[in-house]
């Protein structure tokens, strides 16, 4: 796939088991954008989806309050064999952190 050197790509079960200050922890370690690629209302986990939205929510507006930009925190519902948003939503946040 057509993507940075510097893109690294965590599979798990299902992103709401991260906690809130997993993202905060994140960006004050150097990370420049996370994007949440989730399979959205399709997520065999039932109620999951809708806990992600509430606690991605929250995030934002933590990074708000920390002047941390927040186009820099994507949640997007992109199935597992669709390349070309996969790609998109990459090339989108590469341009975003780019002026960070």
């Amino acid at each position: 796939m057509g993507y940075g050197a510097n893109t690294y790509i965590i599979r798990v079960p299902d992103p709401v088991m991260f906690p809130e200050d997993f993202y905060l922890r994140a960006y004050e370690k150097g990370i420049g954008g996370i994007i949440i690629m989730s399979s959205g209302s399709d997520c065999p986990y039932e109620g999951a989806y809708e806990r992600l939205s509430k606690r991605i929510a929250r995030v934002y507006e933590q990074m708000r309050a920390k002047g941390i930009a927040v186009n820099r925190l994507k949640l997007t519902t992109i199935c597992t064999v669709c390349r070309a948003a996969f790609l998109k939503e990459i090339s989108e946040m590469e341009k975003a952190v780019a002026v960070i």
